[in-house]
């Protein structure tokens, strides 16, 4: 007979997703690539549709939801619980009901497992892992239809809306189809990746398994054994074998959890060709799938089932190999080690920064006439990584990362590449295969860099002299990219213009950074006079605050001012107000992302501006903050007298001479270093300005229906002369994917993402797992239940034993997230990695150990727990 509402598993696969929902399409090709999976059925979405239809619930549901503003935890609970009774109390249509029967009928099984197969589940970008209600031996037709309802209905439960307006997913128009499967009453169970979440390698699967069913490891219940793999060579990398408390077992009718017999809780779960076995398993999965896979198995009378697949979401993508380029390469994210910036450039944000390296090449490039090859450049997950490998191939170029040469750079990146360099030291030297900076010289370059030398030494005799030509080249920058950005009318014109004049700004700003750059040397070289002729060189650091021309501390000290005056008048900000725009005229180009032409500046959106004023007017410490500047520079002046008149007392006149030049000498100039990244932000707001002209005239035209989404495409697709909007939603979609990936400090090809470097944990640290990569510093707040989240603030750090899915809308607010149990797939792993909360699970103890409002250091790469204070 043919069937309606219902289809068996073996006839179902990716082309019946909007029928069948995610995790049963999955399990239809599982089953196609004849991989071990239990048989069944599924309830077609076409079944819940005519549930909803039947009883009179969609704009029921959508009336409800309209009612929760936010993210509010108790507002989505409400709704949620409304919801569920509507469903549950709703009835299933008699056609529905008679094919679930008859479909369970002809499966053959008593016992099933009723699971969630909705239609915004298990894609490439969401995982939805554990958000919605799994049912394990169920047992006769009555009951299986209650737990249909029960499952349908968790399409509404508050960790699922929450979860989907965290991932930008309407909540319209969605269905649920249900997958009813065989029941495995696993000896064993677990979950294994095809690549290793935790740090990416793509050459790793990583294994997790317990005793009993699959249950108390997804719920975070019991803290499973470990093993990563080699997915080429077999070879096992890590094996932790845990103390398993506690297992899923199966009861005559549900499961329930118990404790694990003593002789069993420290005894391996898995044996070695088992480890071998899943191995396979996995390589066939994802040769089938094409991507990565997080994969659920269970095993029963020596048999290996898998009873769910989907793609693995938290994975950072990798950087494309390049021709000639093979073997191990490290890349280096450039957004954090230079800039310190977290977030993903827009997609014009990041071809404007392409844009800029190209035409600069084509001008000191050797050839200036072609394109010049950026093999070294990539764009990841919308941040920028350079190819370094080749500068690494020989040792004494480490010898600038040993020195800490690049102090001025991100110190964890520097530390984790000497380890990765350290243990991959075979693979990269190959002096053969180095860079040869020669080969890049040109006349261009030549004449640029002789001139560079020149600026570099009037820094040296005349420092006040340096200043002001730096000051000037600032000035005259930024009128001469007003002035002819200006005259741009039309798009292709605006294009044009960035792609052939971006190396001026590059070429002006360098020779800015010329002029003062020696002043960066000078605090070290007094250091080591003060190091060799004194015992304490205390005063050097004194000798460094406030230090004057710095245009950043400039605006820091106006804002502070504002405050001052605002606070004296008695009102309140506005951001029409005469004095505001004032500062907006001068400072409006910033943004919280300056680098990145896609952000909105403050001129656009000055809250930013109002609420700070607002905060120090509120706090009442404008003026302990300019006092505090001012006093500072005292301070400074006060110290370099110190150290002069303290070598000298030593009989070191020359040294007191020498130390005090420097010393006023840095003060001249190392504030004007900031002068540059503020004339690059300011001239990307001027692109920016055209740019928003160019959208206005591209909508005009009807290629894009808003102006502001010029900045989710790029410079060549302007140019193509095509429709943009299908362009820039695909690419703003991924904008915001990427938004809440955690980049990492480096990479390698094997897909490896170092976040941290390896430290190590003293007596104020505890260790565990790392299951979620980055680096947390906030107050800690223990909790038991997922009620108690009302006493959660705004990034908090939780601490607690072990989370389910019922956790989920608590992670909208936390800075990190410590727990006493669960690896790297159990829930709040999955949901910490999706949201890009560092995590770390498996440490012992961690709601005794530590206590609220205690400041700690999160590592979710290392596994280290920091105490900060008491």
């Amino acid at each position: 007979m043919g069937y309606q509402y219902v289809k068996f598993l073996n006839e179902t696969g990716a082309r019946d997703f909007m029928s069948v929902g995610g995790k049963a399409a999955n399990l239809g090709d599982m089953l196609k690539a004849e991989l071990p999976v239990p048989g069944g059925f599924v309830v077609l979405t076409e079944a819940y549709k005519a549930f909803i239809e039947e009883n009179h619930l969609e704009e029921k549901i959508q009336t409800i939801l309209r009612a929760v503003k936010g993210t509010e935890i108790e507002q989505l609970e409400e709704a949620a619980a409304e919801i569920k009774k509507l469903i549950e109390q709703g009835s299933l249509p008699e056609k529905v009901s008679q094919e679930i029967r008859t479909a369970y009928s002809l499966s053959g099984a008593e016992e099933v497992a009723v699971r969630s197969s909705a239609t915004a589940e298990d894609l490439p970008g969401t995982s939805f892992a554990g958000q919605y209600d799994t049912f394990l031996n169920v047992k006769g037709e009555e009951e299986l239809l209650r737990n249909i309802l029960t499952c349908w209905s968790s399409l509404w439960n508050s960790r699922a809306i929450s979860y989907r307006l965290e991932q930008r997913i309407e909540n319209t128009d969605l269905a649920h189809g249900v997958v009813v499967q065989h029941m495995v009453n696993a000896d064993k169970s677990g979950i294994l990746f095809t690549a290793n979440p935790v740090n990416g390698r793509r050459d790793q699967i990583l294994i997790n398994s317990s005793w009993g069913l699959g249950e108390a490891i997804v719920g975070g219940e019991v803290t499973p054994d470990q093993w990563v793999v080699d997915k080429h060579t077999g070879k096992i990398v890590e094996e932790k074998v845990a103390q398993k408390l506690l297992m899923t077992i199966k009861k005559d009718k549900g499961i329930d959890t118990v404790n694990i017999p003593a002789e069993k809780q420290k005894e391996a779960t898995l044996t070695y060709p088992e480890v071998d076995e899943l191995l396979k398993l996995s390589v066939k999965a994802e040769n089938y799938f094409g991507s990565p896979q997080d994969l659920e198995w269970a095993f029963l009378d020596g048999e290996f089932y898998l009873v769910q697949s989907r793609p693995i979401t938290s994975l950072y993508p990798l950087p494309e190999e390049q021709p000639g380029k093979g073997g191990l390469r490290i890349y280096l994210n450039i957004n954090n080690y230079s800039q310190a910036m977290k977030e993903p450039f827009t997609p014009m944000g990041e071809d404007i920064i392409r844009a800029m390296i190209v035409d600069t090449a084509r001008v000191f490039g050797r050839k200036k006439d072609q394109k010049a090859d950026l093999w070294w450049y990539q764009s990841v997950g919308g941040r920028i990584f350079a190819d370094i490998t080749d500068f690494l191939r020989k040792e004494k170029s480490w010898d600038k990362f040993k020195k800490n040469d690049t102090a001025d750079k991100d110190p964890m990146t520097t530390k984790a590449l000497l380890q990765l360099m350290e243990r991959n030291r075979e693979e990269l030297i190959n002096p053969k295969e180095a860079v040869n900076l020669l080969r890049f010289l040109n006349p261009s370059l030549v004449s640029y860099l002789t001139g560079a030398a020149l600026k570099y030494s009037v820094g040296i005799f005349s420092p006040e002299t340096a200043r002001n030509k730096a000051i000037h080249i600032a000035k005259r920058t930024v009128k001469e990219f007003r002035e002819e950005t200006d005259e741009l009318k039309t798009p292709e014109e605006i294009c044009s213009y960035i792609r052939q004049n971006s190396h001026k700004l590059i070429k002006n700003c360098g020779n800015l950074l010329f002029y003062v750059a020696v002043s960066s040397t000078y605090i070290d070289k007094v250091k080591k006079i003060l190091e060799n002729r004194l015992d304490n060189p205390e005063d050097l650091y004194e000798a460094e605050k406030s230090v004057p021309y710095s245009v950043t501390t400039q605006m820091g000290m106006e804002i502070l001012k504002l405050a001052k005056l605002y606070d004296q008048k008695g009102v309140q900000p506005d951001p029409g107000d005469t004095e505001i725009d004032a500062f907006l005229e001068k400072y409006g180009h910033r943004s919280s992302v300056e680098l990145d032409v896609g952000v909105p500046a403050w001129k656009e959106e000055p809250e930013y501006v109002i609420d700070l004023i607002n905060s120090y007017i509120d706090n009442d410490n404008y003026q302990a903050s300019i006092d505090k500047f001012y006093q500072g520079e005292k301070e400074a002046e006060a110290a370099i007298e110190r150290i002069r008149e303290n070598l000298k007392a030593k009989g070191y006149k020359k040294e007191a001479k020498k130390a005090e030049k420097l010393l006023k000498d840095f003060r001249e100039m190392f504030g004007i270093r900031e002068l540059s990244k503020f004339v690059i932000t300011e001239v990307f707001s001027y692109y920016r300005d055209k740019l928003i002209e160019a959208g206005g005239r591209l909508q005009e035209e009807g290629r894009l229906s808003d102006k502001l989404d010029i900045f989710y495409v790029t410079l060549d697709d302007i140019l193509s002369g095509q429709d943009l909007d299908h362009i820039a939603a695909q690419n703003k979609e991924k904008y915001h994917r990427y938004l809440k990936l955690n980049a990492p400090r480096l990479m390698t090809s094997k897909g490896e993402s170092i976040y941290s470097a390896v430290l190590e944990s003293g007596g104020n640290s505890l260790a565990g797992v790392a299951v979620s990569p980055g680096i947390y510093e906030g107050k800690v707040k223990i909790l038991k239940t997922p009620e108690e989240g009302r006493r959660l603030e705004k990034g908090d750090i939780l601490v607690t034993a072990g989370t389910n899915p019922s956790w989920t809308p608590l992670f909208l607010n936390i800075g990190a997230l410590i727990m006493e149990t669960g690896g790297p797939i159990s829930h709040g792993s999955v949901v910490a990695r999706e949201y890009g909360v560092p995590a770390v699970a498996g440490v012992a103890q961690a709601s005794t150990e530590l206590k609220d409002g205690q400041t700690v250091k999160v590592n979710g790469e290392t596994g280290i727990v920091e105490v900060i204070n008491e």
